[in-house]
């Protein structure tokens, strides 16, 4: 029977054979290995072993079984694509089974189960006029590249003593005299409290907002905001007390977002030396044999950057133009098992970036999940219906994946994760699910008028 939201109520039949062939198999089980008194393991008669267990005990085992046989096969049976686990349609189903149960008698239930959708298209996806941003080549960008790799072999020495704390820009920029930066580094002591209501020191914050001999490097945008203006031109031996607020993404739970205020001692402080920005710097990297070579080069990789964010624009735009191009309803289970899949996705990426198992762990509860389910709805919901539009594209206009780049793809996933077990059927589907939207999109590009504008500046 079809019922609303694509689900399914199914009736099935298990007959008395089947039941018995259940029944006896769960006594036989436990009659291998159960301790059953006054008998060696494995040599009690089945009477004894029904005594000991109960008959309650093994029916409840025998109609477990007969379920999770039953159920896949009359979906087999019926050509039924289900999404995640049948529910019993009666929530009291499965304990009258229990209790009604006889071995020689058929046994009937209903499933309810959520189908994959039918899906169909309404209106035009091709002949489109689509606007997408162009992300555009900044000379700023080279600038900030060399600032970064001049950084790496970057050391630091002493500072004289009457140096003073100095906050510098976050780039070195490519300036070839600027290959010193005095008091850019200051080594302090750090003891941490809560900041009460009347914005004075309340309670000592704990060991781990407290440090000897912290090397603070001041530039913008560097350790608690506005901390390092708190201590521009400050010298050794100088003290402050200085107000911060811990980030929202603190790697310690229990501080993040907290506002609190560090007595700070300046222990001393440290000039960094940076190298030159001169040919022989440039020798250094492979293949570069001067400056302007590494600029030409950086250029390159910045415009093939932005090459790759502008395609990736269009790709935005395209799947904005087509997401409300479909007729579907999203089952409640396909909603689920994709939130699940990117929170813990998401749980990977907090590991990948530092985050400790415990810290992880600690996230892992259904509150959590069941907020980020709540938030992150709309656009599960909006990503899901991007797939089936793609989905429904990809068949209207005889688009298919050669099998060969599938097994291609997954020859880098199994060397890639090697060590690691994974679910070689839910790759192999993610990787042909990718692969279409590829395609498909590459199909709307050449189908559609793109015109790539002017990107629009992010507020601040």
């Amino acid at each position: 029977m079809d019922l609303p939201n694509s689900q399914k109520k199914l009736a099935i039949t298990v007959s008395a054979d089947e039941c018995n062939t259940a029944y006896e198999t769960i006594i036989s089980k436990l009659a291998r290995t159960a301790d059953v008194p006054g008998f060696r393991k494995g040599k009690a008669p089945p009477q004894m072993v029904l005594n000991h267990f109960g008959k309650k005990s093994i029916t409840a085992q025998a109609c477990e079984q007969i379920i999770g046989s039953a159920v896949p096969a009359a979906l087999q049976q019926k050509n039924i694509r289900a999404i995640g686990q049948a529910q019993m349609a009666d929530d009291e189903a499965i304990g009258k089974m229990i209790d009604n149960f006889a071995p020689g008698q058929d046994i009937k239930f209903e499933v309810l189960v959520d189908i994959w959708p039918e899906a169909s298209l309404k209106g035009a996806y091709k002949g489109l006029t689509i606007e997408a941003e162009e992300e555009p080549f900044e000379e700023e960008l080279v600038s900030n590249a060399l600032s970064e790799m001049r950084k790496r072999e970057a050391f630091s020495v002493l500072s004289g003593a009457d140096t003073k704390a100095k906050v510098y820009p976050a780039s070195l920029g490519d300036s070839v005299d600027e290959i010193k930066r005095e008091g850019a580094v200051c080594v302090v002591d750090l003891i941490g409290y809560k900041k009460n209501a009347d914005g004075s020191k309340g309670d000592r914050l704990p060991d781990l907002a407290i440090g000897e001999n912290v090397e603070v490097v001041m530039e913008k945008g560097k350790f608690f905001e506005g901390f390092v203006e708190s201590i521009d031109g400050m010298q050794a031996g100088d003290q402050a007390s200085v107000p911060v607020t811990f980030p929202t993404n603190h790697k310690v739970a229990e501080l993040r977002g907290m506002e609190a205020i560090f007595d700070v001692t300046i222990k001393g402080l440290k000039d960094m030396m940076y190298p030159a920005l001169d040919d022989d710097f440039a020798k250094k990297i492979p293949n570069c044999d001067s400056v302007v070579a590494l600029k030409k080069r950086i250029r390159e990789s910045i415009t093939e950057e932005s090459l790759i964010s502008t395609g990736k624009n269009v790709d935005k735009a395209l799947e904005n133009a087509i997401v409300d191009l479909v007729d579907v309803e999203i089952p409640e289970t396909l909603v689920d098992e994709q939130t699940k899949t990117k929170f813990a996705s998401m749980m990977s990426d907090f590991k990948a970036k530092g985050m400790d198992d415990e810290q992880i762990k600690s996230m892992i509860t259904k509150e959590n999940y069941d907020r980020y389910k709540s938030t992150s709805r709309d656009n599960t919901v909006r990503s899901l219906r991007i797939s089936f539009v793609i989905g429904e594209i990809a068949k209207q206009e005889g688009i298919k994946v050669d099998p060969t780049e599938i097994e291609s793809q997954m020859a880098v996933i199994k060397q890639k994760y090697s060590t690691e077990e994974i679910d070689e059927e839910q790759a192999r589907s993610k990787v042909e699910a990718d692969l279409e939207r590829k395609k498909v999109l590459e199909f709307l590009r050449n189908n559609n008028n793109i015109k790539l504008i002017p990107k629009k500046e992010s507020s601040s």
